[in-house]
């Protein structure tokens, strides 16, 4: 079985096998931007100081941060910029990591947890800074209410906001009781939480093609439908593409989270790609969710796997929830993101739904982000299991200052533990759909 699974892995391109090869999937956020034409494929041989692959936040974040440096980045890109989980997802600019900050301190001691709560602040300030200084559209708004879906759930959100306020001096939570988040969501589906104006949300789609045209405004070559296929490490990094061009680099960055593929095996084994569904329904009736479209909040819930929604600026819910383990979207789900959303909001059972999409993210055995150095000059960041708007583009920044020989923030990232998946690509997929089956479980029965 191991033999089998490890071919049937290696044969499979997420990169094709649920979108039209070279378009961006038919969701909310693609009907809003003008889809420009496609830039040119790698045609020639090339040389550069340092070539990126993947044109998501964490590559044009690079980029960009290496251009402003003085540097000549390279950006390679197997399909259209943005067209991963970066122009996909919630949208959501969450404060902080993946982990929260007690259990970082508990892992790491105070002082480390510190430090990732400082690169998670600045990361939130970059996306802002980059969104003001290239004048980006994107829809940016503040406020992101943590909804909990039972009591325990609601004590533990008040003892994290009561934490952040007194050991981090985080000023921008306001605790929230089950009246008030049913006031404002206007669902008595939750039991309470926080809200955090220190967050936001915006169109991510509208966010990453503002950086694409940044990047090339700045003089990063881009070069689209041009895939890695194979990379070889030395003293310079040679990497072999599908247009049969070879390119030469000082320094490499792999920046392709979910759709990695085998193109790195020791970050693959480290990270796996899941699949999530989001749905945006029509735009809404008078009087139909008017309260939290008058607050325009973002909300993600305390299950483990999250529910996570927001208004959008012509009045629609852009709801996230559901999600599956093999490579193939399934063909209903649509119907399981509707579903979530109507058990939270059964006032939107009759509702048309106008979009529904789905994207490839990917996760790491302990839910912390994969920053690893491959070679003496090549490096892979990923795994930013489902927190990673603001992540990803800090990501970014601190590859260009890993490049200036500025590594402090890179190495406190790479020496976090990460263990492999079991069974690594021959054994992980159906390992990991046992855990989580396991985690929905205890969702379903909170």
């Amino acid at each position: 079985m191991g033999k089998g699974a490890f071919t049937l892995e290696r044969m499979i391109d997420l990169l094709s096998i649920n979108d039209p090869d070279g378009e961006y999937p038919k969701s909310y956020y693609s009907s809003t931007v003008n889809i420009q034409n496609h830039l040119p494929s790698l045609q020639e041989n090339i040389k550069c100081q340092i070539c990126i692959i993947g044109a998501g936040f964490t590559g044009l974040s690079a980029a960009l941060s290496l251009s402003d440096l003085g540097y000549e980045a390279v950006v390679l890109e197997a399909n259209r910029i943005g067209f991963g989980a970066s122009g996909r997802n919630g949208g959501q600019v969450g404060s902080g990591q993946r982990w929260d900050q007690e259990k970082l301190e508990m892992h790491f001691g105070f002082e480390d947890a510190q430090i990732f709560w400082n690169i998670a602040e600045e990361a939130k300030k970059e996306v802002y800074s980059r969104i003001k200084r290239h004048a980006i559209k994107c829809d940016y708004n503040s406020g992101i209410i943590h909804a909990s879906i039972n009591q325990r759930d609601t004590l533990d959100s008040y003892d994290q906001a009561d934490q952040l306020r007194k050991k981090y001096n985080y000023q921008h939570l306001r605790k929230l009781n089950q009246k008030e988040i049913s006031e404002i969501l206007d669902t008595d589906f939750y039991k309470g939480g926080y809200l955090d104006l220190g967050a936001s949300h915006l169109n991510p789609l509208k966010l990453v093609m503002g950086l694409g045209t940044a990047a090339q405004t700045a003089g990063v070559r881009i070069y689209e439908k041009t895939k890695v296929v194979k990379i070889e490490y030395g003293k310079k990094n040679k990497l072999t593409t599908s247009t049969g061009t070879i390119v030469d680099s000082d320094y490499l960055l792999i920046a392709c989270n979910g759709y990695l593929g085998n193109l790195d095996q020791q970050t693959a084994s480290r990270v796996m790609p899941i699949n999530n569904f989001i749905i945006a329904t029509e735009p809404l009736n008078s009087g139909l969710l008017e309260p939290f479209l008058r607050y325009n909040y973002a909300v993600a819930d305390s299950k483990f796997v999250p529910n996570y929604f927001r208004p959008s600026p012509d009045k629609r819910l852009i709801f996230g929830g559901g999600e599956n383990y093999t490579y193939k979207f399934p063909k209903n789900f649509k119907k399981i993101s509707r579903k979530k959303m109507v058990k939270i909001y059964p006032q939107l059972k009759d509702t048309k739904i106008d979009f529904s999409w789905g994207g490839t993210l990917a996760i790491t055995r302990n839910r912390l982000p994969c920053f690893r150095k491959v070679s003496h000059a090549a490096f892979s960041i990923s795994g930013y299991c489902g927190h990673g708007v603001a992540l990803s583009v800090i990501a970014g920044k601190i590859f260009a200052e890993l490049v200036t020989k500025k590594s402090e923030k890179f190495d406190y990232f790479s020496q976090l533990p990460m263990e492999p998946f079991p069974g690594k690509s021959s054994l992980r997929w159906p390992l990991l759909v046992l855990g989580m089956f396991w985690y929905s479980l205890r969702d379903r029965f909170k």
